[in-house]
């Protein structure tokens, strides 16, 4: 049974959600850990009705990237069928209550500590016929280090399960591999990069997370994890925003196996007039939300 945390009074009228030895044992072994009923369903309500007037075009995204499913567009969908996600939310008014929720942030600082910078958020809308994310390794995306200074936080805004694609995670693969070589599987597209040895996530060692509404997993990562393909009639929405300690630093990756998403990267951001290198666009788009940074 996995470890759950429960919110409790903290100094002031903040609420904070304390750690337990236990839990933090288990994170560290296991490089995740799921955390019930974390983000209230007010807090939901309005991200979910924010994306959806998105989606819409009823309001309008500013700086969000949206991120539409070719495949799903191949056949047919538009609007909210067809958006796999939408990032770089976290400067977005009602999207950066979620990457600045105090709950999660005092959860997060238990993690990697008290200076927290926001690097990457999401809002993942998966869409019925949406296929599967490889198992794959969030830090192979990361330019900065040290890895066990970064941490995933990840909410159920809709119910999670099998079939609508929930993720699943191989625990202690955090620490029985270092950032392994990726590549975009022939039967997915390209929206997802996958480990090329997917012998390292074998089925019998996979833990699915079925999740309710404000439920929550950290993870570590280098933890290697994916995702089903939506085979049901419904959406399976989470956020999901990546955290660094402010003490992270930029490394060269130059002639590593991060080359090459670092140059696709690049490509894409050229043909939007964007002339940044990766180290740089990484630099740009992350926010401080607690403490103080000095690398990032």
């Amino acid at each position: 049974m996995l470890p759950v945390i429960p919110k409790v009074a903290s100094v002031g009228s903040q609420s904070a959600s304390v750690l337990s030895k236990g839990q933090l044992d288990f994170y560290n072994e296991n490089g995740f850990l799921v955390i019930k009923d974390l983000i209230d369903f007010a807090s939901l309500y309005n991200l979910k009705k924010r994306f959806v007037h998105i989606a819409k075009g009823i309001e309008d995204a500013g700086n969000i990237i949206i991120v539409k499913d070719p495949t799903l567009i191949a056949k047919g969908a538009s609007a909210e069928d067809s958006i796999n996600k939408i990032q770089d939310i976290h400067f977005d008014n009602v999207f950066s209550t979620y990457s600045e929720d105090q709950g999660l942030l005092d959860v997060v600082s238990q993690l990697i500590g008290q200076d927290v910078v926001v690097v990457h958020s999401m809002l993942i809308n998966k869409p019925p016929g949406t296929n599967r994310h490889p198992p794959h390794q969030d830090l192979y995306y990361f330019p900065f280090r040290p890895a066990d200074k970064i941490v995933a936080a990840w909410t159920a805004i809709d119910h999670v399960n099998q079939e609508n694609g929930c993720l699943y995670v191989v625990p202690k693969s955090h620490k029985l591999v270092n950032l392994i070589a990726h590549q975009v599987p022939a039967d997915t597209n390209k929206l997802y990069h996958g480990i090329v040895d997917e012998s390292m996530a074998p089925d019998h060692r996979r833990v699915h997370l079925p999740m309710a509404p404000g439920d929550t997993v950290f993870f570590h990562p280098l933890l290697i994890h994916g995702s089903g393909p939506n085979v049901s009639k419904g959406y399976r929405k989470a956020i999901t925003c990546h955290f660094a300690n402010g003490s992270c630093h930029y490394i060269d990756i130059e002639g590593t196996i991060q080359e090459s998403v670092a140059r696709a990267v690049e490509e894409q951001a050229n043909r939007r007039k964007i002339r940044l290198s990766y180290v740089d666009m990484w630099r740009f788009k992350n926010k401080l939300v607690r403490g103080v940074k000095s690398s990032l």
